[in-house]
């Protein structure tokens, strides 16, 4: 065998190595707690379900309430006061909110009555839009994030801002936020913004039309569903089957500094009212998310559900993913496992089954998992 010379790097690749010996070292577990302790406390802002500090995504489907739930947040940390009932440990923040997409005269309509004047919001919360013409102005398409994120920082920073509210992400890029690396590209200039200027930031996100019938997850983000693994927590809004105005609030991915607490078991019951010129959520209580979905009893709707879960297997997910995805619970992968193999179809139950398994391997092999 000929023993193959290596060649010396050329001048150009030579310079083209990154030289990182300008960069600091990792520091001391000592020193690491030193600096910790010198930066801001957390802080609830929204109860268990946002803290301060926090890069937080709000999901729901079109029309259920992002805007009206994101402007009661916005105008409740600005005046230091509860978000429905959930705890709000700051004095009032100043607040920032994109808003892309109201209109001027919609946002009126929303706040404002012949009888009684405009709702009474306070000076510390700034809620407008950007104009993307003056944007282009600045530079060609491919530097329009960039200019865009210059422009965002710039606002931050000259007005001083506590809390960063977006609705919503879909602006913020000129590629669709599906595409993996689009999505990592914007939550990182969002993290650094958050690390920079000690934000808290949410960030509303559509989701594709949700099953009434299916428990949302975090799989209801469908092709956005990386956008979470970016995120520091998750919540959801959901639309309920009690009645037009009845809405549920439910955490789906909680902070590593709080507790999960509004899960499927306690979901938070809403439902919307307009009351002081003020479009808003009112709390109602708190529900098993099961009460709030379309009920599948009829063979039909069972059927279609086994056949859903079908496609969802053969398309490379594991019972496991499936059974949280139309069940909203990936121990009962038992179930999936059933459906898929025609074992104990004709009698077997759906949302409301307690199939435990938890046995066998997690993934499509021919081992049965229960």
């Amino acid at each position: 065998m000929i023993a193959l010379k290596a060649l010396p790097l050329s001048e150009t690749v030579r310079h083209s190595v990154l030289d990182v010996s300008e960069l600091s070292l990792p520091r001391t577990s000592q020193q690491r707690m030193s600096d910790a302790i010198n930066q801001p406390a957390i802080q609830k802002i929204m109860g268990n379900i946002w803290l301060s500090g926090e890069l937080h995504l709000l999901f729901a489907d079109t029309g259920v309430g992002k805007s009206l739930l994101a402007i009661t947040i916005g105008d409740s940390l600005s005046k230091g006061k509860k978000v429905l009932f959930l705890e709000n440990e700051c004095n009032p923040l100043t607040v920032l909110y994109y808003d892309f997409e109201l209109s001027d005269r919609q946002f009126l309509n929303r706040y404002f009555s012949e009888d009684s004047g405009g709702y009474g919001f306070s000076t510390h919360f700034y809620i407008d839009t950007i104009n993307f013409a003056e944007l282009y102005k600045l530079g060609d398409e491919d530097s329009f994030e960039k200019n865009l994120f210059r422009k965002i920082r710039h606002d931050v920073e000259t007005l001083k801002a506590d809390v960063l509210i977006i609705d919503n992400i879909t602006y913020l890029k000129t590629q669709t936020t599906q595409k993996t690396d689009s999505a990592l590209d914007l939550m990182r200039e969002l993290t650094d913004l958050k690390r920079e200027f000690n934000l808290s930031i949410l960030v509303l996100a559509h989701t594709p039309k949700i099953d009434l019938s299916s428990p949302l997850t975090i799989n209801s983000l469908a092709g956005s569903k990386h956008l979470s693994n970016f995120a520091d927590s998750v919540s959801a809004i959901g639309k309920s089957t009690n009645g037009p105005q009845v809405r549920y609030l439910k955490q789906v991915k909680p902070s590593r500094s709080a507790e999960l607490v509004y899960d499927t078991n306690n979901v938070i019951t809403c439902q919307l009212v307009k009351a002081d010129n003020f479009l808003t959520f009112e709390f109602l209580g708190f529900d098993d998310e099961y009460l709030h979905l379309k009920q599948r009893n009829s063979i039909d709707e069972r059927e279609e559900l086994m056949q859903e879960a079908r496609k969802q297997v053969e398309q490379g997910k594991s019972y496991a993913q499936v059974a949280e995805t139309l069940l909203g619970d990936s121990s009962k992968k038992g179930t999936i496992y059933k459906w898929v193999n025609g074992r104990g179809v004709s009698t077997v139950s759906t949302v409301s089954e307690s199939s435990d398994g938890n046995h066998g391997n997690d993934g499509n092999g021919i081992t049965p998992p229960f």
